[in-house]
């Protein structure tokens, strides 16, 4: 009895391990190696086996003999045909397949992209794969054209290498990297002040790495691809901002727009109190026309240190001692005749607005009068002001 109820138990075993559906389909055919297993199976031993577990006292365990293990067919996928059954059992000499727990109709995620998400995909990868030109700059940078392509920055196992940021610039957040595991990434600063310029220090753990990171400053963002090679590396990375060197220009010609109008400004008023004054502005082309050709004679103590003209109007230059008590007469001569010409005292000079070939500069009254003349060497024409 207890042979034909191990026989038993084992048919259950193999009924139930062929898998029989809610649907009470055939269960698939055994392979003829799962029948001769069948065929060769232990049954008295697992009989001995059961009525010594029976009879064994429950306080007392002991080691038992273990019952031998039954081998039953593998559930397979019943639109497989039978013949490819045997195939899928394990080679000769290889351990036997305890099968998966992955469900047989399985099939990993798979999102559809659609014509927006492909042609999004091919422009990033076409940015991403494009060639960044680098530079050589100053003190051993690699510098790029920020926003031209996809910055590299190539280090090595054992090496240090820097990615220079702006100067000014602030961080916003920690930056991300795709493998935080194998490549280290630390901040430093460099200077002081608006000088002070942020540095990313990149190290990799190990050779053949690559992947992406991802910089958020204050002024722009940063994408940079990552590369370990075994002894090739790059100490360090810079930048160049064609946006900013732009925006340097536009600011430079509003300051001197600026600058300028200031400067019109300024002018307009010395303009404006000029004419309060009734001073008469010099002509813009009184250097190239001055003259200095002037004779003078008469009482010393009361000649000028210079006279001299810029073809509209003729300077007398004084020395700044406070000579004259009371301010001299000018008069000039006019066909023959002596007419009084006013002028004008700015600190030691005396401004007449006019030209004249000879003039007299008349101090005091009657016998106490002293005269000084000032004659121009070449006449001028008449009124025009010109050189004859």
């Amino acid at each position: 009895m207890k042979w034909i109820a191990a026989m038993t138990m084992a048919t259950q075993i193999a009924s139930a391990a062929v898998g029989v559906t809610a649907n009470a389909q055939t269960a698939p055919a055994l392979t003829p190696q799962q029948k001769h297993e069948l065929s060769t199976y232990n049954f008295k031993g697992a009989e001995a086996a059961l009525e010594a577990q029976t009879n064994e006292p429950a306080s007392k365990p002991s080691p038992l003999t273990p019952i031998p293990p039954l081998k039953v067919p593998l559930v397979v996928n019943r639109n497989v045909p039978v013949q490819n059954a045997s195939a899928q059992s394990s080679p000769a000499g290889a351990p036997a397949d305890k099968g998966s727990e992955v469900p047989l109709n399985w099939r990993p995620p798979h999102a559809e992209l659609n014509a927006a998400a492909v042609s999004a995909a091919e422009v990033s990868r076409q940015w991403e794969t494009g060639v960044a030109t680098p530079t050589p700059g100053a003190d051993g940078r690699v510098v790029y054209i920020f926003g031209q392509g996809m910055p590299v920055m190539v280090c090595a196992p054992l090496r240090v290498c820097a990615i220079e940021l702006q100067a000014g610039e602030h961080l916003e957040s920690q930056p991300q990297i795709g493998d935080s595991r194998r490549w280290e990434i630390t901040p430093v600063l460099s200077g002081s002040g608006l000088d002070e310029t942020p540095l990313l220090i990149v190290k990799p753990i190990e050779a053949g790495l690559e992947t992406d990171l991802i910089v958020s400053t204050d002024r722009r963002t940063y994408v940079f691809r990552l590369i370990s090679d075994p002894t090739r590396f790059v100490s360090r990375l810079a930048f160049q901002y064609p946006g900013e060197d732009a925006a340097k220009w536009a600011a430079f010609e509003i300051h001197q727009a600026a600058a300028k109008r200031d400067a019109e400004a300024v002018a307009e008023q010395a303009r404006e109190k000029d004419k309060r004054a009734g001073v008469v502005p010099m002509a813009e082309n009184a250097l190239d026309n001055l003259y200095f050709d002037y004779k003078l004679s008469g009482d010393a103590a009361y000649r000028p240190q210079q006279v001299f003209d810029d073809g509209q109007h003729t300077y007398l230059i004084y020395p700044n001692d406070g000579r004259f008590r009371e301010l001299p007469t000018l008069l000039i001569q006019v066909n023959g005749k002596s007419e009084l010409v006013n002028f004008r005292v700015d600190g030691s000079r005396y401004i007449v607005d006019r030209l004249f070939n000879k003039a007299i500069l008349v101090v005091g009254v009657g016998k106490k009068q002293t005269r000084v003349t000032i004659t121009r060497a070449t006449p001028y024409s008449g009124s025009t002001g010109k050189r004859s």
